[in-house]
């Protein structure tokens, strides 16, 4: 991926010079603070929503444990730490200027404004409002406070563990998180949450399931339109992000972890869906052919 052109993010706040931990003290039962308005409709809840998965097999879906007490933000690269880590939160901030560029001028064209997430840079373990973060648990989105938290330990993990490597799959994880924050700002990861909360919904067409397919979806946008159509992605890069989508998939997992797959358990969707919907977006570059909640056929 050719991504010198491609505009730094300052939303970037780096944790890594910090000590991490759980600070314990619950989200309360505090009202949901709600902003509404517009064609997209905008509805903030506090959830947690994770490419990966909590546990140390990197599976599952975490929900909100206990809230943040702040941090002092440094500047990305300023720590002490091996090259390859520098240079992994260069292309961090990259690939998410990319994101903020496309989604930003996306919105724009449906007279909404969109809002920047911010992304944690952690080492190890930071805490955050839907809870401790650690780098087995991956990285994830937290509605809490609009920030995509990611440990850099983990792109060596999936290299090493998932066979997932590249600076593509790499911004395909980015893209992944980033589609999870505009669900948010669309209004379907409240109303997600409250389809889960009922309680029934389970396994492999489960609301969960569709909500991960259709943030793969809006990351095969963001390659279509900020990277394809401009001419920005070499030789090998979609089958880096294909790889990775693959790599992830609810059925290798738990192939990998237990020798066998449950279906009844899936919560992220299987190798074949995750690639599916990733080239779904890419094709179309279309929100609405994203929709997975009414497609029958994941």
């Amino acid at each position: 991926m050719r991504d010198d052109n491609f505009r730094p993010s300052s939303n970037i706040e780096d944790r890594r010079g910090s000590s991490g931990g759980d600070f314990g003290g619950g989200l309360g039962g505090g009202g949901i603070p709600i902003r509404t308005g517009g064609g997209l409709g905008f509805i903030i809840i506090v959830i947690l929503v994770i490419l990966f998965g909590g546990g140390e097999q990197l599976l599952g879906t975490s929900a909100p444990a206990s809230q943040s007490e702040g941090f002092q933000s440094g500047a990305v690269g300023g720590e002490e730490g091996a090259d390859h880590e520098t240079l992994g939160a260069s292309r961090v901030a990259r690939v998410l200027g990319s994101t903020e560029d496309y989604w930003g001028n996306y919105f724009q064209t449906y007279g909404e404004t969109y809002a920047q997430p911010t992304l944690v840079l952690f080492r190890g373990r930071t805490s955050s409002p839907c809870g401790s973060a650690s780098g087995a648990t991956g990285p994830f989105y937290c509605p809490g406070d609009n920030k995509i938290y990611l440990d850099l330990s983990f792109f060596d993990e999936m290299d090493r563990a998932l066979g997932a490597r590249g600076d593509f799959a790499q911004a395909y994880v980015i893209a992944h998180e980033v589609g999870h924050h505009v669900q948010n700002e669309v209004g379907i990861l409240p109303q997600a949450h409250r389809a889960m909360e009922r309680g029934g919904d389970r396994g492999a067409e489960s609301v969960a399931v569709r909500l991960e397919l259709q943030a793969d979806c809006l990351a095969g946008m963001w390659a279509k339109g900020a990277v394809a159509d401009i001419g920005a992605m070499e030789q090998g890069d979609l089958e880096e992000a294909i790889g990775a989508a693959q790599a992830v998939g609810d059925d290798k997992l738990q192939k990998n972890s237990q020798g066998y797959a449950v279906p009844d358990s899936f919560t992220h969707g299987t190798s074949a869906q995750r690639a599916r919907w990733f080239r779904v977006g890419m094709q179309s570059g279309n929100f609405a052919s994203c929709d997975t909640f009414k497609a029958r056929d994941l």
